[in-house]
């Protein structure tokens, strides 16, 4: 069977536990907010999280929902465990946590959130690389090849970022053990 390959982001918000029962709009429209560009056209986001939402379903992680109308189109969750197990993304993700361990001193608490702050633009900065790469290749399919590598690069870069960010946020989320 060929490897399902998904967006991380989409993977993130399935895995948070807000989408028991969910339309294609109410999708895209935390999928924007987790990615922070509210410039994208939402009809063309749509059409993404549609693409998306179908492979997932044609694998058993989403199923329909049988609502008697033929728009909007519901799905509820079925399996998540054929999705990978990589970390999850908070849905917000400009949001540095304030509660950080007393034990920590203010200005090791101050870097971490600094280094916070860099790998979540970091972040963003490859999802916008991952959803361009894949844009080029489907307005130019004889490019895929090419572009296939450095997409490859950019998802890996992204997972790396992710656990760096899933470390401090877990350093900062620490609470105090007696």
């Amino acid at each position: 069977m060929k490897a399902l390959r998904v967006k991380p982001e989409f993977v993130s918000l399935l895995k948070m536990g807000n989408f028991d029962t969910f339309s294609v709009p109410r999708f895209r429209d935390a999928y924007l907010e987790l990615i922070g560009d509210k410039s994208k056209p939402k009809n063309l986001t749509r059409q993404l999280v549609y693409r998306h939402l179908r492979k997932l379903e044609e694998c058993g992680v989403l199923e329909r929902v049988d609502t008697g109308k033929l728009h909007p189109i519901e799905y509820r969750i079925k399996d998540l465990a054929q999705l990978d197990s990589r970390p999850t993304v908070r849905q917000n993700v400009e949001m540095i946590p304030e509660q950080a361990d007393k034990s920590l001193p203010e200005k090791v608490v101050h870097t971490l959130k600094v280094k916070l702050s860099k790998y979540r633009t970091d972040m963003l900065s490859a999802a916008g690389a991952l959803e361009e790469y894949e844009a080029i290749a489907q307005a130019q399919p004889s490019l895929k090849g090419a572009i296939q590598k450095k997409y490859d690069r950019t998802r890996e870069e992204y997972a790396k970022t992710l656990g760096k960010v899933r470390a401090i946020e877990s350093l900062l989320n620490t609470k105090p053990s007696l």
